[in-house]
């Protein structure tokens, strides 16, 4: 039972991440700074308000308001300054990581914020169910004065500052008001940003209004005078509540983009973000005999047509990939992007010589819900039976039931709905690809992918981009998944937004905290 929750946890933050949509308010227009409104529109109201048990991907935008985060990223994906204002490893080895705490900072409630109370804020963190809580179990913390925290890693982790940045949500730094009322924790805000929740104002399930916060360290920083996030469950509704005004910001899909398309007052940007394809989780043969050959995992990357299957399933908001790493990210090689060009001559070569010149049949559980994954592997299906290779389909209505069929070992293959990725490589590829990993549900080893991964975990900052990209050339060489396509994030808004963008290297857009109107 603990792992079929941690699964659902983990698994939920990427599907949160492409399938939740969010938008901004109306009022951005002529109000000077502090004085226009944002409403910014969600499909879905958030679990949880403790930062501890909200998921992740989009629903940060109802954290971001009231929790400053210890690091943020600037434009150009750095790591910057957020309540700690310095921040370094401690000796080699990437074991030891210090943050210093800016002065002047307090809560919403006056209080001053301590690194005691930074590190009282992370224990709750990690005793949480959210999708992150796992990066940070391992880890200790410790004050040696009222301004430094240490961070000690029993194993090198070459990406810990990553962890401290609203991303990953630890770094929001809850107040010992919040710790003492943990219940309270997920229905108010108990944090150091610019804004804070306002209860009288929101209706739980429908709008949540956020206001500021007279004791944010940085008054000229607050750009709005109310922060809406509303709810609209149906996609349709959100665009058409985001072309009369009423909303600002929307994540878009590949259904409802091109309706948009070339308004002069709605801004639309895509990236990049989730691989989707299936995991071939059955590595050892378990219940498929032959994906324990490389050849023959190997033979299903020649056999699929990337760019057939991602223009009929994505249209012009697709890019086909053949490994687990989208471009922009730390992790995504130029070695891996060659390696399997659409070959099915030489699939059906490399299937004879593993002794399956006859095909073989692969149970693979999928989730409906999504109708991308639904098109990506019925298109992935097709293509394979060209080879002999018949795909045997499960499909969940929904993510629990997907979740359940994963968890009985039964199905050799499966489809993430909607996809994996926006993580750092260090991250991202050790759900699906180490013995331990949440989607490694075989529990299969490979020495090679433990080896590439200690590497770039003891990585200084001019190797880990190179290790980081070696990791995911063993992936791909060894054909562990058999990704398909890259399907791209897109948000839509109102044109007079500004500082609205993609941050390099994630798959976030910079926090709406620092949008202006102007």
């Amino acid at each position: 039972m603990k792992r079929r929750t941690l699964l659902h946890a983990s698994i939920g933050a990427v599907a949160a991440l492409t399938l939740a949509a969010c938008g901004g308010g109306n009022g951005t227009g002529s109000a000077g700074a502090g004085q226009a409104t944002l409403t910014v529109g969600m499909s879905s109201a958030p679990n949880s308000l403790d930062p501890a048990q909200i998921a992740t991907g989009p629903f940060v935008n109802y954290l971001d308001p009231a929790y400053a985060s210890l690091l943020t990223r600037g434009t150009d994906g750095a790591l910057a300054a957020g309540l700690a204002d310095k921040w370094a490893y401690v000796g080699s080895g990437n074991t030891t990581f210090k943050l210093h705490l800016r002065g002047g900072a307090k809560f919403a409630d006056g209080t001053p914020v301590t690194a005691a109370d930074v590190v009282a804020s992370l224990k709750h963190f990690q005793k949480g169910s959210g999708p992150a809580a796992s990066y940070y179990r391992p880890l200790a913390f410790s004050t040696p004065d009222t301004s430094t925290v240490v961070v000690k890693s029993p194993t090198p982790n070459p990406d810990m500052g990553a962890l401290f940045t609203p991303a990953y949500l630890g770094g929001a730094v809850i107040s010992p008001a919040g710790l003492k009322a943990p219940k309270a924790l997920a229905s108010a805000t108990f944090g150091a940003g610019p804004y804070v929740y306002n209860a009288a104002q929101s209706v739980s399930g429908d709008h949540y209004v956020y206001l500021p916060n007279k004791n944010f360290y940085d008054q000229s920083a607050i750009h709005f005078k109310k922060i809406t996030v509303r709810v609209i469950p149906n996609i349709n509704s959100e665009v058409q509540a985001l072309k009369s005004g009423q909303i600002d910001f929307m994540y878009g899909s590949s259904d409802v983009a091109p309706t948009v398309a070339g308004s002069a007052s709605i801004t639309t940007v895509k990236k990049p973000t989730t691989w989707a394809g299936l995991f071939l989780l059955d590595r050892d043969g378990t219940v498929v005999k032959g994906l324990a050959d490389e050849r023959v995992r190997q033979a299903l990357n020649y056999a699929v047509d990337r760019t057939a299957i991602t223009k009929a399933v994505y249209g012009d908001y697709g890019t086909p990939v053949t490994q687990p790493a989208m471009p922009g990210y730390d992790g995504y090689s130029s070695k891996a992007a060659g390696m399997y060009a659409y070959d099915p001559a030489k699939a059906q070569q490399l299937l004879a010589q593993a002794g399956y010149a006859g095909g073989l049949t692969i149970p693979v559980n999928y989730g409906s819900f999504d109708p991308a994954t639904s098109k990506l592997v019925q298109a992935v299906q097709d293509q394979l039976a060209k080879v002999g290779v018949h795909l045997k389909l499960t499909a969940a209505t929904n993510f629990g039931g997907w979740i359940n069929d994963l968890l009985t070992r039964k199905y050799a293959a499966t489809v993430l709905s909607p996809g994996q990725g926006g993580d750092e490589n260090f991250y991202a590829q050790q759900a699906g690809f180490t013995k331990t990993g949440i989607m490694n549900v075989f529990g299969v080893q490979d020495r090679d992918v433990d080896a590439a991964l200690t590497k770039l975990a003891t990585s200084n900052p001019q190797s880990a981009g190179p290790a980081a990209q070696a990791l995911t050339d063993v992936i791909t060489s060894k054909a562990l998944a058999l990704p398909v396509s890259g399907a791209d994030t897109i948000v839509m808004y109102n044109a007079k937004l500004k500082g609205v963008k993609f941050v390099p290297g994630t798959a976030y857009t910079t926090s709406d905290t620092t949008w202006t109107s102007r």
